[in-house]
């Protein structure tokens, strides 16, 4: 089940990390969950005499309240590197997730989505939830999922979180893959007649697994711009996928993982 999870929020004190406050308090409402909130003095500050706890805590429940509300949280101040603090700190503290606020605000740039942001999702000991929007108003509620699937060994993996939390929320859950070597081709909806058999036995695991509680879409055209468009037309609140397995820095930055953390219309799970 997805209650009894450890939440890990980094926040930087900008409107964005309210954001994500908000999701995570969404989360926090809805499934028992332990949320803990990381702010990361970094080194330049710290020229002034840092100590742990005291105003900096104040300082970051204080900020915290306008969003959290009553929701309980514990609040953890350290200085340093910050994605390699929200790392470790995930590490040690036993994190299921981290729920972090990227930014979309330089769409040139390699790292788009924030550089912490992009570390944390390559190096994160754990799930990563990035958070691009800066919306306010009532929790979400998370009731469409999407969960792209592939041919990977971690699919499985992935489409279980993506149940998990479907299940928690009582939300659908759907499932898109976009076939193997469609790149370039126009993009559309297509059937399973199109697809290799091994892409036919996986699927129709993915399928078994979903149980009716959402639908199976076969498409072809850029991965990205399908994933992307679905999550539009289906009103998804969540995109579930896998991480990129590359060890190659510029592959994993235009990974799909990547791409949509920068570019999808609701936040993105990395599993």
């Amino acid at each position: 089940m997805f209650d009894r999870k450890t939440i890990l929020l980094p926040v930087d004190f900008l409107d964005r990390s309210l954001e994500a406050a908000r999701e995570a308090r969404g989360i926090a409402r809805r499934v028992a969950c332990r949320l803990i909130a990381l702010n990361v003095v970094e080194r330049r500050t710290t020229e002034l005499q840092f100590e742990p706890g005291g105003l900096w805590v104040k300082e970051l429940q204080s900020y915290l309240s306008r969003e959290l509300g009553d929701t309980p949280v514990t609040c953890v101040t350290e200085p340093g590197d910050p994605a390699q603090i929200i790392c470790r700190v995930a590490r040690e503290g036993g994190a299921d997730l981290i729920l972090i606020a990227g930014h979309n605000r330089r769409p040139f740039e390699a790292f788009a989505l924030g550089s912490v942001a992009a570390d944390v999702l390559c190096s994160a000991p754990c799930p990563v939830w990035v958070s691009l929007h800066e919306e306010r108003g009532p929790a979400p509620l998370f009731r469409r999922i999407l969960c792209p699937v592939g041919l990977s060994d971690s699919t499985a993996a992935t489409l279980d979180w993506a149940l998990q939390f479907a299940h928690a929320f009582d939300a659908a859950c759907d499932v898109i893959h976009v076939a193997a070597n469609s790149y370039g081709e126009e993009q559309r909806r297509i059937t399973q007649d199109w697809l290799t058999h091994r892409e036919r036995e996986g699927l129709d695991a993915a399928k078994n697994k979903l149980d009716g509680r959402g639908q199976l879409i076969l498409a072809t055209g850029d991965r990205a711009k399908v994933i992307a468009d679905a999550s539009v037309a289906l009103k998804s609140d969540l995109l579930v996928m896998s991480r990129s397995r590359s060890t190659d820095e510029i592959a994993r930055v235009h990974s799909l993982p990547f791409t949509l953390a920068r570019f999808a219309a609701c936040p993105v799970a990395v599993i």
